[in-house]
């Protein structure tokens, strides 16, 4: 079990350090991120998604719906409660409050939960794992899209013209595009040539890599917060979440492993996507930057508590046999 948090959580804070130690003696510059951000968000991070959903099968898809189905409740449920934490507990403003809801109730599946979901359920983890990529590809991204797309509108327009006009903006963001796009020609049952796929998988594998370099920059140019409101923010998205999913899993229906996989999937800490939209949109982005660190080293505790409570035999494998291999990193979301 230590070996399968080690491998799922090491390399998170590995590449964290080296942004950190880059952007503190000067390596590169940690108030100027918006290139690198540019870079993952438009065309790393939209290749990966879509190079990942291409390949999903129609069977594969539909035998997926009731885990795709739990975790989509699970964070929708924690992005309400977050945001209205946010907006109105917080004072913050409707953009920040979507950034900080998306830290809370977006786990970090790229980076942690493809090593994890390998180890623990061997080739059937990366079918778990691509159905949760889609999940937020397909509804969390877009969701937290339009309340910043709305934000840089504000005022010019009201009402449901103002809705309906951030969804639309949302809806042609290269995020957004990519992976539905990926799913309809997955639907289809038509494959893509292989140096297609192959070609998006080179783009996409840097997406994990550079967010998380990112992150170690911006945390060297502030300080990670440890205040009551961070830890319990990151509790949220450790604990909570998880025990939001596991009643899911009793009237859904769905086989053991699955639910298991649910359990873990959510117990997963914080990804990266917030801490990347605030960036881009230029929201404040302390609190997804501490949220993404708190909940990370408190995964070590809350990750154990998961895969006790599943009861899943964790198979004994050497680290070569669980890292993700070239094209497993291009399955990336956070």
């Amino acid at each position: 079990m230590i070996q399968v948090l080690l491998i799922s959580l090491f390399p998170i804070f590995a590449v964290m350090v080296a942004g950190y130690i880059a952007g503190k003696r000067g390596r590169v510059d940690n108030r100027n991120v918006a290139s690198l951000n540019v870079l993952t968000m438009e065309f790393a991070l939209p290749a990966a998604l879509f190079a990942t959903t291409a390949r999903a099968s129609r069977t594969v898809l539909a035998e997926q719906w009731p885990l795709l189905v739990t975790l989509l409740v699970a964070m929708l449920v924690v992005f309400l409660l977050v945001w209205l934490l946010a907006r109105f507990s917080f004072r913050t403003s409707s953009a920040v409050a979507a950034v900080i809801a998306l830290s809370v109730s977006l786990p970090n599946y790229a980076a942690a939960g493809i090593p994890l979901a390998s180890a623990v359920f061997g080739a059937t983890g990366k079918l778990y794992i691509t159905t949760a990529i889609v999940s937020g590809a397909i509804v969390m991204s877009p969701l937290t899209l339009a309340f910043l797309e709305a934000s840089k509108t504000q005022g010019e327009v009201s009402g449901l013209r103002l809705l309906f006009q951030s969804v639309g903006r949302s809806m042609l963001k290269p995020l957004v595009i990519a992976p539905f796009l990926g799913v309809a020609i997955a639907l289809t049952g038509f494959a893509l040539p292989t140096f297609i796929l192959r070609s998006f998988d080179l783009l996409g594998q840097a997406t994990a890599g550079v967010a998380l370099f990112v992150t170690g920059l911006i945390l060297s140019a502030q300080k990670v917060s440890w205040s009551p409101r961070i830890i319990g923010l990151s509790l949220l998205c450790n604990v909570v979440q998880p025990l939001i999913a596991i009643p899911l899993t009793w009237f859904i229906p769905m086989t053991p492993e699955m639910a298991h996989a649910v359990i873990l999937l959510t117990a997963l800490p914080a990804g990266f996507f917030g801490l990347l939209f605030a960036l881009r949109y230029q929201a404040d982005s302390r609190d997804a930057g501490s949220i993404m660190v708190v909940s990370t080293l408190l995964s070590l505790f809350t990750l154990t508590a998961a895969l006790w409570l599943t009861q899943v035999s964790v198979p004994v494998a050497s680290p070569a046999a669980t890292l993700p291999s070239a094209r497993s990193v291009a399955l990336v979301l956070h």
